[in-house]
């Protein structure tokens, strides 16, 4: 991916209204507010940790910056996966994320790690919500933990172990250990 690609691809996500509104700060706040104290700091080198959805992939850095540790990425649009791949090493990120490309129960199958986070719409936009959700848990080593944090306006899931509004938009967080 060219750098003009690359920046076009920024300007043009970056162009939508929701992307810079106030809404979106305040979500991007609430879920690291919330994640942060649930995801053990300074994890030895050995730890897997997975985010499933990249989107524009913030979240991602984030993590990778929080646990001090590289990632798995996964996600099923192969544009989102070049472009990440492509703005993490433009940026020079010290925790390159490893990205698998592709349907995320089918990797999970393959790979196993002690902790899973699933954020914003990547449940509602699945195919099947309840059987990545499945997969999520099978994939996970005995003792791992699964964040998962759905993002809506109309009503909330009535399994969330919290729940932040914010007008019509809401979070629903849940933590589901192995």
């Amino acid at each position: 991916m060219t750098e003009a690609e690359l920046l076009s691809h920024y300007v043009e996500r970056g162009s939508v209204p929701w992307n810079v509104s106030l809404e979106a700060a305040w979500l991007d706040y609430e879920l690291r507010a919330w994640f942060k104290p649930r995801l053990p700091l300074r994890w030895p080198a050995a730890t897997a940790v997975c985010n499933i959805g990249i989107g524009v992939g913030l979240f991602d850095d984030w993590l990778g910056h929080e646990l001090g540790a590289r990632i798995t990425s996964i996600d099923r649009d192969p544009a989102i996966c070049r472009t990440f791949v492509a703005r993490q090493r433009r940026e020079r990120h010290p925790y390159l994320a490893h990205v698998r490309c592709g349907d995320a129960v089918e990797v999970l199958h393959t790979a196993e790690f002690d902790a899973i986070t699933i954020i914003g719409s990547t449940l509602a936009e699945s195919d099947d919500r309840a059987a990545l959700e499945r997969a999520a848990l099978g994939a996970l080593v005995p003792g791992g933990t699964l964040l998962v944090a759905d993002v809506g306006n109309h009503e909330p899931p009535p399994v969330a172990d919290d729940v932040r509004r914010l007008g019509e938009i809401w979070i629903a967080f849940r933590a589901r250990m192995k």
